[in-house]
C-alpha cells in the first residue's frame, strides 16, 4: 500500500531546494570529478610514488563527495536523497534504483519534494 506524499512546511522549502540542488549537482557531477580526480592521481602516481597518486584522488575527490553527500538529505528524516543515474548507491540494504530526483517524493517520509520546489 503506498502512502499519500507529506506536504512541506513553510521553513522547510528552502532546505529543499538546497538539498534537490545537491543532489542533482551529485547526480551530473559526482562522475566528471571522479575522472578528472583519477587521471590526476594516476599522472601524479606514475611520475611518483602510488601513494602520492592516491592522496592526490582522496584531496581532490573528497571534499567534493563530503559536501555533496551530506547536502543532498531530506531535511524532514535524514534520508540521504541519491539521484537515479551515473551512480546505483546501496544504502541500508535498499538499493536506490528510483531516486528523490526522478520521483520527487522521499523514499523515507514520503515528503513531497516536487512541492516543496514549486512553492515560495
Amino acid at each position: 500500500m503506498t502512502m499519500l506524499p507529506v506536504r512541506p512546511e513553510p521553513e522547510e522549502r528552502p532546505k529543499i531546494k538546497r538539498a534537490m540542488r545537491a543532489a542533482r549537482i551529485m547526480k551530473w557531477g559526482a562522475r566528471p570529478v571522479a575522472g578528472l580526480a583519477l587521471l590526476i592521481a594516476l599522472m601524479v602516481g606514475g611520475t611518483s610514488k602510488w601513494y602520492f597518486g592516491l592522496a592526490m584522488f582522496v584531496v581532490i575527490s573528497g571534499p567534493f563527495f563530503i559536501f555533496i553527500y551530506s547536502a543532498a538529505r531530506c531535511p524532514r528524516c535524514g534520508q540521504m536523497w541519491w539521484p537515479e543515474g551515473p551512480f546505483q548507491a546501496q544504502y541500508g540494504g535498499y538499493t536506490a534504483t528510483g531516486g528523490e530526483t526522478e520521483s520527487m517524493v522521499c523514499r523515507r517520509c514520503r515528503l513531497d519534494i516536487g512541492l516543496g520546489l514549486r512553492e515560495s
